[in-house]
C-alpha cells in the first residue's frame, strides 16, 4: 500500500498540477527603426490570456518572457522633446516632457503579432518610423 501511495505521489508530481494554462516563452530579437537599431525604447508581448511581459529595447536588442500562442506586440520609443519644473517652487526639479517616435500602428494601435512557441524564440523587427516634418 505504501509503495502504490509513493508511487502515485510521484507520478502527479512529475505530471504537474494540470492547470491547462499557456507554457512560457522567451521571446529575443532586434527592432530597428528606417533600417538603423533602435537605440532605446520599450517592447510588450501580450499573450492569449492578456498577461503581458515587457522588456527594454537598447540598441536595437530586447528579450522578454511572455506565454506561449498568440501574441500582440507593441513598441514603444519615447523621445524627450522639453523639460519644465515640476512645480513653482523655487529650484523644482524638472520633468522631462516626451514625445512618441514611432507610428500608432506599433504601440496603440498595434498591428504587430507574433506566435510564440514554448520556450526560446527569436523575432526580429523592422520598422518605419513617423514621416519626416518638413
Amino acid at each position: 500500500m505504501c509503495r502504490l501511495i509513493v508511487a502515485c505521489t510521484a507520478a502527479l508530481a512529475v505530471a504537474g498540477c494540470g492547470g491547462g494554462g499557456p507554457s512560457p516563452a522567451t521571446v529575443s530579437g532586434t527592432v530597428t527603426v528606417d533600417d538603423s537599431p533602435l537605440a532605446s525604447g520599450v517592447i510588450t508581448f501580450t499573450g492569449p490570456n492578456g498577461q503581458s511581459g515587457t522588456g527594454k529595447v537598447e540598441q536595437g536588442r530586447y528579450e522578454v518572457r511572455t506565454v506561449a500562442g498568440a501574441n500582440r506586440v507593441q513598441v514603444s520609443a519615447p523621445v524627450v522633446v522639453a523639460t519644465r519644473p515640476e512645480s513653482k517652487s523655487p529650484g523644482a526639479a524638472l520633468v522631462e516632457i516626451t514625445e512618441e517616435s514611432l507610428p500608432d500602428k506599433y504601440h496603440v494601435r498595434s498591428e504587430l503579432t507574433f506566435d510564440a512557441q514554448s520556450g526560446g524564440n527569436t523575432k526580429d523587427w523592422a520598422l518605419q518610423g513617423k514621416p519626416k516634418k518638413k
